[in-house]
């Protein structure tokens, strides 16, 4: 039995599955954000407001409220990159195997029950592949009584 070793050289196998996954992560990720932003945002520029409004001009205090927006916005584009790109990473090491599993399985259904379904070290669904496998050698067994 021959162990190949796969090296991942595509991100994105199986589109439907790693969006919808990436969506959820990314929804979490910016409402948990949104939230405790917020509280600490609105709190905050309540409090400084009312203090700078009696040392800047009202004019003046605006701009610096308007910075610190563009900064924030800014920043959460940024953040949502990041959630963006680790929930691919993340997802892929389903959705791969995923789509091993179905390659496999036309392979198997094809009549070749010579190779074995082999995962990438990090990978998830390392049990369901070796009932795949387990599958595999018992039909072998039995093709060939």
């Amino acid at each position: 039995m021959e162990k190949r070793l796969y090296k991942r050289t595509r991100y994105i196998v199986k589109a439907k599955f790693q969006m919808k996954y990436v969506g959820l992560l990314l929804l979490v990720a910016l409402a948990s954000a949104a939230i405790s932003g917020y509280t600490i945002y609105y709190n905050s520029w309540v409090l400084l407001g009312e203090k700078l409004a009696n040392v800047y001009p009202q004019g003046r205090l605006m701009e610096i409220f308007k910075s610190v927006n563009i900064k924030l916005a800014v920043s959460m584009v940024f953040v949502s990159m990041l959630c963006i790109g680790i929930g691919i990473l993340v997802s892929h090491k389903i959705a791969g195997p995923v789509y091993r599993m179905i390659r496999f399985l036309d392979d198997l259904t094809a009549g070749d029950y010579s190779k074995r379904l082999v995962l990438r070290r990090k990978d998830e669904l390392k049990d369901l592949a070796e009932a795949i496998n387990r599958l595999t050698v018992e039909l072998d067994k039995k093709k060939k009584a």
